[in-house]
């Protein structure tokens, strides 16, 4: 019989090298173990692991415990996701063993996921739950693609209906007394870029002044390292005039566009002080991604195709798109539009709630 090998993974994340092994088992399943940043030690491991696996020891698929495949799970998806979602993740789930109390991976069973998902209902929305059970899935899959179960147990667990979203858009005279309420020219300009642009708060916050082009009046949402876009693509904005006029008046005193006093990217309480502005205006409650929400469906009402709004608003997914298009038809702008289409398109939206910035 032919030796079969063990070999060494490298996997580059943001805190440097991680060093994993990795091995066909009996049932022809790649299996993963993390070692972590050494490695000598990795290199040691292989040999044992070889020995093991040629042995027959290896193949016996012994229990990996919950918290040993929670932290390989974190680990391999550390430099995959933004920081955000690589914490949500996290808490979520260290939230699963908590409610779960399971020890072993080979303890989930379809049950369990049960009570996981009823247990996620009586303390979040449905939506929220769904997307705790699709994570679940999402981990237990990867569980199964490494060699530590033999079915998903959470495959035949379904999500629960979820009541349809009531989508805030908001009116032109509101969007004018947002302004009117804004205590600072940097939120004046924070607040026109979400309502003409759909750009994301984090998109928003994550912009730099080589992401932006005053004289052609353009943006560029990029992703990078330091910051990843929600669909990982990059795409191009156009800038309303008196946009590029706000922006032109900022002080360029560090990299950002909206930064703090020592030029560090705005990061806490910005949805507080949001909600400050709000109440001030006296308007109905809003977030800052309902100011995302009113610029796609204002490209809807303005009869732009769907699909030309979800190269715009930067989705995934058309689903995406046209579930935020309820509150307006898309029409008809050709599908797979140029630059010069989706800037005209975008435009187009724009006319629907021009207002007037006092700068």
């Amino acid at each position: 019989m032919a030796w079969r090998k063990v070999w060494i993974w490298e996997r580059e994340l943001k805190g440097g090298t991680t060093y994993c092994l990795r091995w066909h088992d009996d049932r022809g399943k790649v299996r993963t173990e993390t070692v972590g940043p050494d490695r000598k030690l990795a290199e040691r491991l292989r040999t044992q692991r070889e020995a093991e696996l040629n042995s027959g020891k290896l193949n016996e698929s012994p229990d990996v415990s919950y918290e040993e495949f929670k932290e390989t799970e974190l680990d391999a998806m550390k430099g995959r996701l933004p920081e955000s979602s690589w914490g949500e993740l996290e808490r979520s789930r260290r939230k699963f063993g908590e409610i779960t109390g399971v020890e072993e991976l080979s303890d989930i069973t379809p049950a369990v996921v049960e009570k996981l998902l009823s247990r996620r209902l009586g303390e979040v929305s449905p939506a929220t739950a769904n997307k705790n059970l699709r994570t679940v899935k999402a981990a237990l899959t990867r569980a199964v693609d490494r060699g530590h179960l033999e079915e998903n147990p959470a495959s035949k667990v379904t999500q629960v209906p979820e009541p349809e979203r009531e989508i805030r858009v908001l009116s032109k005279e509101e969007v004018q007394k947002l302004l009117e309420a804004a205590p600072s020219l940097r939120w004046k300009a924070l607040i026109s870029l979400g309502v003409t642009t759909g750009m994301r708060r984090g998109e928003m916050l994550a912009l730099r002044w080589k992401d932006v082009d005053l004289e052609d009046g353009t943006s560029w949402v990029r992703n990078t390292p330091d910051h990843h876009t929600k669909s990982g693509k990059n795409r191009t904005l156009g800038l309303r005039p008196h946009v590029c006029e706000l922006l032109g008046h900022f002080p360029r005193n560090g990299p950002y566009v909206s930064h703090t006093k020592d030029g560090n990217p705005m990061r806490n309480n910005v949805q507080r002080d949001f909600g400050r502005i709000v109440e001030k205006a006296g308007i109905d409650r809003c977030t800052l991604h309902d100011l995302r929400r009113t610029f796609i469906s204002h490209l809807a009402m303005a009869g732009v195709n769907a699909s030309v709004v979800k190269e715009l608003a930067g989705h995934a997914s058309i689903a995406t798109t046209s579930e935020v298009l309820h509150a307006g038809d898309a029409g008809s702008t050709p599908v797979g539009a140029g630059q010069s289409s989706l800037r005209r398109a975008q435009r187009r939206g724009e006319r629907r709630i021009r207002y007037v910035s006092d700068g």
